[in-house]
């Protein structure tokens, strides 16, 4: 029974890890997601095909070949050291900037252009329709998408496992090994549908508020 606590309370903590490292992934991946997004939706072509680029290689490639390159190839290629944690948040980031930069893109363009028009008629430039005009409605369209964003990169976190990351499900693994039982990997899937299901709950409350007062 103490055994089984201090396995319980040590995949608890593994779950704060995954936790931490999905969060610090979401924040770089939202600066990602807006930068791309906003330009991408600047009228720029060559600006707009670059960000294009970007969103669709990045989401044509597996998150597992992105966690490999962050560890293995940038290292060699910047003589940089990168350890499991740099690696798994920034291959994460960058897998889930592409896909901030499509909420993002959605979230400007459900502001109807009347009010880009009338924008640009009071004399504000691309930055100031952006700040004032665009950005305050299109953030309540982008919130519970970014929640679902969210809570994709906390289950693919599990795929940083492979660089020898522990997250929870290399300490479920771990454990598995030593107590030769499936148990670890249950309790692994009990702890990530708590969290995620949470968050979902969240996101779709947040939801609604949103519809509600737009039907207000």
């Amino acid at each position: 029974m103490q055994r089984t606590l201090a396995y319980g309370l040590l995949m608890i903590r593994a779950a704060g890890t995954t936790l931490e490292v999905s969060v610090l992934a979401l924040l770089l991946a939202v600066i990602v997601g807006l930068v791309v997004g906003m330009i991408g939706t600047s009228g720029w072509k060559p600006a707009e095909l670059l960000t294009r680029l970007y969103v669709e290689l990045v989401r044509s490639v597996p998150l597992l070949v992105l966690v490999f390159f962050a560890y293995y190839a940038v290292p060699l290629a910047t003589s940089l050291t990168v350890s499991p944690y740099m690696a798994a948040t920034g291959a994460l980031a960058v897998y889930g900037g592409a896909y901030m930069a499509e909420v993002v893109r959605s979230g400007i363009r459900s502001v109807g252009r009347g009010q880009w028009e009338a924008a640009r008629a009071l004399g504000l430039g691309y930055a100031g329709i952006m700040r004032l005009v665009v950005l305050p409605q299109a953030i309540r369209v982008m919130v519970p998408a970014g929640i679902g964003v969210f809570i994709n990169l906390i289950k693919d976190s599990s795929v940083t496992s492979i660089i020898g990351f522990v997250e929870l499900t290399q300490t479920a693994i771990n454990i598995r090994n030593t107590v030769f039982s499936l148990d670890p990997i249950f309790f692994a899937g009990l702890l990530y549908f708590f969290i995620c299901f949470g968050l979902s709950r969240a996101g779709r409350s947040i939801e609604l508020r949103v519809r509600g007062r737009e039907g207000g």
